[in-house]
């Protein structure tokens, strides 16, 4: 009489193993790539907020016939955002359009404000502090931003503000 076939459940340690090692080669390449996806994406989405920043301050000036005004501000979360100062646009900014004209920064002006970027991200200008759209979209001084993260690659951002008020954005500068 002949017996039946067995038939086996799972697998044995040699192809566990062959398995173990594909895993490892796939993620040996696939997270550093992650890694720099993630870093772009949020390289480029800090981008777009400062230039939509500009194109909100821009567009409110000359549509409210008033100064408007994109200034670097430490106290962007307070009751009353001012405008700080310094050439590190990585410590948040405020826009605001001067309803009353008076030159000063009142927190019933603010249209809108950006917290800090994160640690790893280094957003300055050459010399402006702050960026004055007139009533015709022109701006007081044109300047050119770069904005990098810690890799130190050709990966961050240029956002050059000619004095036209236009606003150009490329990839590279750091």
């Amino acid at each position: 009489m002949v017996k039946p076939a067995v038939s086996q459940h799972g697998f044995t340690l040699v192809e566990l193993l062959v398995t173990l090692s594909v895993a490892m080669i796939l993620l040996t390449f696939g997270v550093p790539s992650t890694r720099d996806f993630v870093m772009n994406a949020r390289v480029s989405t800090y981008a777009n907020e400062f230039v939509t920043g500009i194109q909100l301050t821009r567009g409110t000036a000359i549509k409210q016939q008033r100064n408007a005004q994109i200034c670097v501000s430490t106290t962007w979360n307070s009751n009353s955002p001012t405008c700080t100062g310094g050439t590190d646009w990585s410590d948040g900014w405020v826009v605001w359009v001067d309803q009353n004209r008076d030159g000063i920064l009142a927190s019933a002006e603010v249209l809108r404000v950006m917290e800090p970027l994160n640690g790893k991200s280094l957003f300055t200008s050459t010399a402006n502090t702050a960026f004055t759209y007139d009533s015709t979209g022109m701006v007081s001084a044109g300047d050119t931003l770069t904005l990098c993260d810690n890799r130190n690659d050709e990966q961050g951002r240029t956002i050059t503000i000619t004095p036209a008020g236009r606003v150009n954005l490329s990839r590279g500068g750091c």
